[in-house]
């Protein structure tokens, strides 16, 4: 049917049971746990029996797992079976992103499911990054639904992507593919999980577009030092050439490759930018600071 758009702020029912597709990714586990700790039921879609593994730890039961493909749409409306609500999460740098939400809306209808939260990124409408114009596409797919009760978190990177780096700083470098003096908003995980969990939870934010950026602006120099102060040794922030780092990380495939160094291009020019404003008031607090969170990563 026609699209009828909701108007952003207005409510839908609290969600009980939150289907949480791609729920073996770190994404995932973090959603799972803040929905987990406002006390709703969660079933997470998984691909690998290590996967299944960590969502019934966060679940409690073995149940909650479910494994299942994305892009089929009967593997989707099975686990569907008993939820009122899905955090949707595209594998990351998924060229099928499109086809998920596809097959995920029409399981939706089979079960009347209408309550979707979308995991979507900063900045979505840059077409220089494949992955960003992937989810502005599913956005409009998302827009256009019809009775969809729908809320798209937009989340910048996360701080805690800097867990692969940790063994160079305790060796004294910090090599990021992307000009070190560019500049992040780099957001905690912790925080997008609570946002996610709450707008699911209370029912609130339909027809919102929610950008969570962290709180302040820190270039690669600016982590190195943090790490140097936290170590309590000299860290230097180096620019690994992305053509460079596509040749050392061999496990990618092409097409993987191919966005990341095309993320990495566009993060030398412009950085990732972001405005916390909407995200301090999410969450009644400061968000989460870059600082904080390698502190926790460097602690173990």
């Amino acid at each position: 049917g026609a699209a009828r758009p909701q108007a952003s702020g207005t409510t839908a029912p609290g969600a009980r049971r939150v289907l949480v597709t791609g729920a073996g990714g770190k994404t995932g586990r973090a959603v799972l746990r803040a929905l987990v700790a406002r006390g709703v039921e969660v079933r997470g879609l998984v691909r690998s029996e290590r996967a299944a593994a960590h969502v019934a730890e966060i679940a409690g039961t073995s149940d909650a797992a479910v494994s299942g493909d994305q892009r089929d749409p009967e593997d989707l409306a099975r686990v569907l079976t008993g939820c009122d609500a899905v955090y949707a999460i595209a594998p990351n740098m998924s060229p099928y992103e499109r086809e998920m939400a596809e097959a995920l809306l029409r399981a939706m209808r089979v079960r009347g499911v209408v309550r979707l939260a979308y995991h979507s990124v900063v900045d979505p409408d840059e077409p220089a990054m494949p992955h960003h114009a992937d989810k502005a596409e599913v956005e409009r797919l998302l827009a256009a639904a019809g009775d969809l009760a729908c809320t798209v978190l937009r989340p910048n990177a996360y701080a805690q992507n800097l867990a692969g780096t940790l063994a160079g700083m305790r060796t004294g470098t910090f090599e990021v593919p992307y000009a070190t003096d560019a500049v992040s908003a780099f957001v905690d995980l912790a925080d997008v999980a609570q946002v996610a969990a709450d707008v699911l939870a209370d029912g609130s934010h339909v027809g919102a577009h929610l950008e969570l950026s962290g709180p302040h602006l820190v270039s690669s120099d600016d982590v190195a030092a943090m790490a140097a102060a936290l170590l309590g040794h000299a860290v230097v922030a180096r620019l690994l050439d992305p053509d460079a780092w596509a040749a050392a990380n061999p496990g990618f495939d092409a097409e993987t490759r191919r966005r990341l160094t095309a993320m990495f291009r566009h993060y030398d020019r412009f950085g990732s930018p972001g405005d916390p404003t909407t995200l301090r008031r999410l969450l009644g607090r400061e968000p989460g600071r870059p600082r904080d969170v390698l502190a926790r990563l460097l602690a173990g």
